[in-house]
């Protein structure tokens, strides 16, 4: 299993836009229906509101690089260009994490008394 963390740091109150780009263009639904693709989100840091990541968890690999792949992946790129305040390659690939342990809550120890 891997996560892709892909980082946006947005123009000054540009939140807004940036999900109104990813739901024009069904960006996170689009990417979902990928084999292997089991999880998307957005998430907003806490500390900095103009700080964005967009982040996937999937089966390995070979299931991000049919993302990267997918003919419909760069839709809305004109666009997000437009709101990040710095460097940003809508071609370039999310960061890539090995998950070296997972639990989730089906994983809770039972009563431990």
């Amino acid at each position: 299993m891997i996560i892709s963390v892909l980082p946006f740091e947005l123009k000054p109150g540009k939140v807004e836009d940036l999900k109104g780009v990813f739901n024009q263009y069904q960006i996170l639904e689009k990417a979902i229906e990928v084999e292997g693709c089991r999880r998307l989100m957005i998430a907003q840091a806490s500390s900095n509101s103009d700080q964005l990541f967009v982040v996937g968890i999937w089966d390995d690999q070979e299931a991000y690089q049919r993302w990267m792949d997918h003919p419909e992946r760069g839709g809305g790129a004109e666009e997000l260009l437009a709101l990040v305040a710095g460097g940003f390659e809508p071609a370039d690939p999310a960061q890539l994490w090995d998950v070296l342990r997972s639990l989730d809550e089906s994983d809770k120890l039972s009563d431990c008394r």
